[in-house]
């Protein structure tokens, strides 16, 4: 838990034991277990580290998923000591969703996801997307909330603060199966629709969690084919104009350069072509034209807000109650329940 805290914050060992006028190697065997802080050191982490003491002490430690229990994508520009913040984050992200799912029963209205059954190894990433369309009775055309499609079949969508613009999403599964996706809210919305559905593809698809190319690439091919199905758009992509993605883009919520992707995808562009559009698309690389909110798609993320409202109203935690049971302080804590439309802060803060 030590070492948790401290990653959470940005901080190295060699930074904490100047900070609390210990040395490095006090703190190392801290964090592997060969000598424990008296209780004097143990308040003065608290107060340098920003958690309550209750944290360093809490025994249902394996609700924190190590990072390799889940999929992030990350840029390359990513450094290793952010990249460790990062996943620091991300088990006190599933932490907590443990925490708030333990004692709520599936007959409450919080139950197991119904993803396909017995997928066979061989299939691909678009017959998958295709066939949890299907099972999920998902109209034909554009998907209006992708969020709340989710959300209905038990899969919980929330949009946070990475802390780092180099990461876009984070998916895993929690000790008693509740699948969980995490994205950077802090990105346009046609981007933040691909990220979720690429979430899912990895949900659907990896169950080892390895990361490499392979699987980004089967998740990018499931979420195109999860968000724009080839026998509903393929007719539109055809004979491909730069001026015709701006209504595509409005009609699909997907972005122009997905649109694009999706079109050289399904060899409605050849090569030259799509070079050609690129290069047109290159000034809007960063900001896009075309609001896709204000053309009806909506991503609101209700479920883990849901699953707080039932500690309070259902039953009757107190804030300083709820707040323990997660070990948080006042500002985290605050942060937390604005992320998910309960409060008035922000969300996980370094205090680097």
């Amino acid at each position: 838990m030590l070492e948790l805290a401290r990653s959470s914050r940005g901080i190295t060992q060699k930074e904490l034991a100047a900070l609390i006028n210990r040395t490095q190697a006090a703190v190392s065997q801290w964090e592997h277990n060969l000598r424990e802080p008296n209780e004097e050191d143990i308040s003065t982490l608290s107060t340098v580290l920003n958690y309550p003491t209750s944290f360093f002490y809490q025994e249902d430690i394996d609700a924190y998923l190590p990072p390799v229990q889940g999929h992030y994508r990350k840029k390359a520009a990513l450094k290793a000591v952010s990249r460790t913040q990062l996943e620091a984050h991300f088990r006190l992200l599933g932490g907590w969703v443990n925490k708030l799912q333990d004692v709520i029963e599936p007959e409450d209205g919080i139950a197991k996801p119904d993803f396909l059954d017995d997928t066979l190894t061989d299939t691909s990433p678009e017959d998958l997307a295709r066939q949890l369309r299907a099972k999920w009775r998902i109209p034909n055309g554009p998907l209006r909330s992708l969020t709340t499609l989710l959300e209905n079949h038990k899969i919980v969508v929330a949009k946070t603060w990475m802390a780092n613009e180099n990461v876009d999403g984070y998916s895993f599964f929690t000790r008693s199966g509740m699948p969980v996706i995490y994205v950077n809210k802090d990105v346009a919305m046609d981007r933040l629709r691909f990220n979720i559905a690429h979430e899912l593809g990895h949900l659907v698809m990896h169950s080892d969690c390895l990361p490499d190319a392979e699987r980004e690439n089967e998740a990018h091919r499931f979420a195109a084919e999860f968000l724009m199905p080839r026998f509903d758009i393929e007719d539109q992509l055809r004979g491909l104009r730069f001026e015709s993605l701006l209504p595509l883009k409005a009609k699909w919520g997907c972005s122009m350069a997905s649109l694009l992707y999706r079109a050289k995808q399904l060899k409605l562009v050849n090569d030259d072509r799509y070079r050609s559009l690129v290069i047109e698309l290159s000034p809007y690389r960063k900001k896009e034209p075309v609001d896709v909110a204000k053309h009806g798609f909506v991503e609101h993320p209700q479920l883990l807000g849901e699953m707080v409202r039932y500690h309070v109203e259902e039953m009757e935690m107190t804030t300083t109650q709820l707040k323990g049971m997660l070990h948080l302080n006042d500002a985290d804590f605050s942060q937390l329940m604005l992320s998910i439309g309960r409060g008035n802060g922000g969300m996980y803060v370094s205090h680097r």
